[in-house]
């Protein structure tokens, strides 16, 4: 005798054990960021997994997972556990520093690994880039927060002008971590006000399977993209492009920057974030923070003499670089400049990527002064 089916008494069912599976995700809240195959079956990857739009998620090997700290760490070398011998450096910055432009063996610090440098006792300089695209300040910061679990040495901060500037674009990187930024806040005195919504503390709801959703999408994407990766070393379909096309030798006969022209009332740099670098020193404690300005394209073109490039005015760029020359100096803390040591050739399609031999010869000038920096005074 065949058993009625009750279809209301199954949609019931169903729907009860929805509402348990999200509601049990959500009270005990499981790390699933740190279930990874990097490190173990697949080789960690060189850098954060990161790609521009889903359409080239297959073509990179690759999506991004901004959203759980774990995922992203878990994925990274970093994770591997410190040899006796090394000395850690971790990089932060944008996508100059993740170096969107180059393939991961060609990027900064592969290249600076290359070279085998040793500390002033003897120890093994290694070098992790904990880059991410987009010049978020406090992204960064939230980053370090994070790093501080994986033992580094030393912190070189790659920033620029824009970087320090506010930016209400940062709020989406910042929400996902929602407690980490909040309890960064009150212990530094951090304002908010520049961000495109209130940084909440997450409601229990937040925390369900259907909150969560895209997160997780992600971290199950990643660790399928492991065997991609670890058979081709590929992880950005950018780097695949080769050097790509170098930015126009000339520049517009315009010298404003953000509405403003040189000797304007107003002062530029009075919005900068430096309580957000002041954050980083005071959280990183004993572990050293370099603040390192990078390199910028600059135009020997048509109206060089105007502007260094598409982004900065001359007047501007050099003021700034005064003024956080004396911020710094003032902080009693190191400042590493190298705004210009390269030439037009080594910049790849914007005013701050590097191609590959830009990287290389960014490497070459760097390992000298860390060397200098690991060395006692």
């Amino acid at each position: 005798m065949t058993q009625e089916v009750r279809p209301w008494r199954l949609l019931v069912k169903v729907v009860l054990l929805f509402l348990a599976a999200n509601f049990g995700f959500a009270l005990f809240d499981p790390p699933i960021g740190k279930l990874t195959l990097y490190n173990s079956l697949f080789p960690g990857r060189l850098r954060f997994p990161y790609e521009q739009e889903p359409e080239f998620y297959f073509a990179g090997y690759n999506a991004p997972i901004y959203e759980d700290f774990d995922a992203m760490f878990g994925a990274h070398i970093v994770s591997q556990r410190k040899a006796d011998n090394e000395y850690r450096v971790f990089l932060l910055g944008d996508s100059s520093t993740w170096s969107i432009a180059v393939q991961p063996g060609d990027m900064l610090s592969e290249q600076i690994n290359k070279r085998g440098s040793k500390t002033c006792d003897g120890r093994d300089i290694r070098v992790y880039n904990l880059g991410y695209p987009m010049p978020f300040l406090m992204r960064d910061l939230l980053i370090m927060d994070k790093a501080l679990e994986y033992q580094p040495d030393m912190f070189l901060w790659l920033v620029t002008l824009s970087t320090l500037e506010p930016k209400t674009a940062e709020t989406y990187f910042i929400l996902p971590h929602a407690e980490r930024y909040l309890r960064l806040a009150e212990t530094y005195d951090l304002s908010s006000s520049e961000y495109a919504e209130p940084i909440l503390e997450p409601s229990f709801l937040d925390g369900t399977i259907i909150r969560q959703g895209t997160r997780l999408k992600r971290i199950v994407f990643n660790q399928a993209m492991g065997v991609l990766w670890s058979g081709t070393g590929i992880d950005n379909h950018e780097g695949l492009h080769g050097d790509g096309e170098v930015p126009s030798a000339d520049v517009e006969n315009d010298p404003a920057y953000d509405g403003l022209l040189p000797n304007a009332s107003s002062n530029p740099f009075n919005n900068l974030k430096l309580d957000v670098v002041s954050a980083g020193y005071a959280r990183a404690g004993n572990v050293p923070v370099i603040l390192v300005n990078e390199p910028i394209f600059m135009a020997n073109g048509l109206n060089s003499e105007v502007r260094y490039n598409s982004v900065y005015p001359r007047w501007v760029f050099d003021e700034y670089r005064q003024f956080i020359f004396d911020w710094t100096s003032a902080q009693k803390q190191n400042y590493l400049d190298f705004w210009n040591i390269l030439p037009p050739a080594d910049f790849a399609d914007q005013a701050f990527h590097r191609n590959a031999s830009g990287e290389r010869h960014f490497a070459d000038k760097l390992i000298p002064e860390l060397q200098k920096l690991t060395c006692p005074n």
